[in-house]
């Protein structure tokens, strides 16, 4: 029996271990925790707390800082025009600028010598380059500190205090490392702009008619391209092109007698030192001489101005755009700026209403995708390579894809652009005069949803294996009466960039007029849109 009665206190050893365990770890455990959860708040405290850095780009006072899980990574605050916003980089970290202070007298001096534009683009990268990087001084350390003195003054132990600091920097190297092996330079070269004008005077307003707040807006528009597109291009235009060895076009489609859409372009054109106008139709309603008379801004331009008839474009109307000095395409090319345009009439004219004469819906029968296609094969043949294709209805193009690198339309009023697996790109126009002014426009205003005015800015090359290539394009958006915004997307061309899929061409195309603009319904044979900034 002795050998199978345990030894005194036996029993007592075999738990005397666990406890021993749980009287050591438990404690350490505990006060591990409790150094996590007070670091935590020290280090939000002080990351709250840690101050903003100034730096001075050229007239500009800019305040940098940096924000958690912000809607940008990168972003710059131009009050009240807008935002600036770059997806440079992964993670919740973001860098956050804001313009604080302008001195006036030195920017009408910046924005009147080129040589100080020259300079500023020269060195405002470093200037801004050191903000962020005190301002991210600044936040590392306020945070560190933040978490060491809460932790040693809560455990009152400047070991745990460490211990605290050790603990705030273990998540900051996670999130420095997760942005250094995301960050996209290429990104920094495609900013997305969007502005907001919250006082315009053009604002809609109690008692004001629609004829009222039209005035004002057109007014605001030209005020609003101007601040924005002066901001933009001084801030650099297109960082990886030479401004020398581009051509700039601007594309303008679907006017449709809105004054507005060529105050748009004029302040394009300015701004950006556009080089050539391509318009693709349906500058007027009903095709009517009496539209003929607003005509006379494309001559005001002052810039070459390539045209092709719309379906609501007559033949004198095409003449009236001929008498301002333009080039009318039809069945035919020509070489403008060094960039070789061909481009066709639409094969219809179907005014609104049935207006417009019959001679006139007679004259202008004729002229599809076909036809244009015949036209750059011959002159391609000649050796002069078609750079651009100009059509207004872009609903049958198979005959097009692999004639010719760009195709350019509009008609459908809804802004889409899509690369064929051929390699031809298609790029449709919005409507730059946001659909015109016809009675169902003018409802569209006064329910509060007016159509934007759109227009593009493609950069072309002029030189080696570049020339006639289209590089980059910015997309313009002007919000429709009642709407103060701007918003400037750019998309620079990539060479691995995959085609998207042709849907199947529907058998009937939609009508559509701008009483009833077909904004929502994508042409069928150009997919979805593939601007991506």
């Amino acid at each position: 029996m002795s050998g199978t009665v345990p030894a005194p206190g036996a029993p007592r050893a075999r738990h005397r271990v666990p406890r021993q365990l749980r009287a050591r770890v438990g404690p350490r455990v505990g006060r591990a925790a409790g150094v996590l959860v007070v670091a935590g708040v020290g280090a939000s405290i002080g990351w709250a707390l840690a101050p903003t850095a100034t730096a001075e780009v050229g007239p500009l006072t800019v305040r940098v800082g940096v924000s958690l899980l912000g809607d940008h990574p990168a972003a710059i605050d131009l009050p009240p025009i807008g935002e600036v916003a770059f997806d440079s980089h992964r993670g919740p970290v973001g860098v956050q600028a804001s313009v604080q202070s302008v001195d006036v007298v030195a920017a009408e001096d910046l924005l009147g010598s080129s040589t100080a534009l020259t300079d500023l683009a020269a060195t405002a990268p470093d200037v801004v380059r050191g903000g962020v990087l005190r301002a991210l001084g600044w936040a590392v350390g306020c945070t560190l500190l933040g978490a060491g003195l809460a932790t040693a003054v809560v455990f009152r132990s400047p070991r745990r205090g460490l211990q605290g600091v050790s603990s705030a920097l273990a998540p900051l190297i996670v999130c420095g490392a997760v942005a250094g092996l995301t960050f996209d330079p290429a990104a920094l070269d495609e900013p997305r702009f969007t502005g907001l004008l919250s006082r315009a005077p053009y604002l809609a307003g109690e008692g004001r008619s629609v004829v009222d707040r039209l005035e004002s807006y057109r007014a605001g528009v030209a005020d609003m391209v101007r601040s924005v597109t002066t901001l933009y291009t001084a801030a650099g235009e297109l960082p990886v092109i030479d401004d020398a060895e581009v051509t700039t076009v601007l594309h303008v489609s679907d006017i449709h007698l809105n004054p507005q859409g060529y105050d748009l372009a004029q302040q394009l054109v300015e701004q950006f030192g556009v080089d050539v106008v391509v318009d693709t139709g349906d500058v007027t309603t009903w095709g009517t001489p009496a539209e003929s008379t607003t005509l006379g801004r494309i001559s005001r331009l002052g810039v070459p101005y390539v045209f092709v008839r719309g379906n609501h474009d007559s033949v004198v109307t095409a003449n009236a755009v001929a008498a301002q000095g333009a080039t009318v395409l039809e069945g035919e090319a020509v070489t403008i700026e060094g960039l070789t345009f061909a481009g066709i009439g639409d094969a219809r004219f179907s005014p609104d209403s049935g207006a417009g004469d019959a001679e006139s819906k007679r004259a202008a029968a004729g002229g599809s995708a076909e036809e244009l296609a015949e036209v750059i094969g011959a002159t391609n043949r000649s050796g002069d390579d078609v750079d651009v294709a100009l059509i207004h209805d872009p609903s049958r193009l198979d005959a097009l894809f692999g004639e010719v690198p760009l195709v350019l339309a509009g008609h459908y009023h809804a802004r889409t652009v899509r690369l064929d697996g051929s390699g031809t790109r298609v790029m449709l126009q919005g409507s730059t005069g946001g659909a015109g002014f016809s009675a169902g426009a003018l409802e569209r205003i006064e329910a509060g949803a007016p159509l934007p005015l759109e227009a593009s800015l493609l950069y072309f090359g002029t030189s080696g294996e570049d020339a006639g290539r289209l590089l980059a394009w910015d997309d313009v958006t002007v919000g429709g009466l009642g709407l103060s915004s701007v918003q400037l997307d750019r998309t620079l061309v990539r060479p691995d960039e995959e085609p998207v899929p042709a849907e199947q061409p529907a058998d009937e195309e939609p009508e559509q007029s701008p009483a009833e603009p077909s904004g929502t319904v994508p042409p069928p044979t150009t997919g979805s849109s593939s601007t991506s900034s």
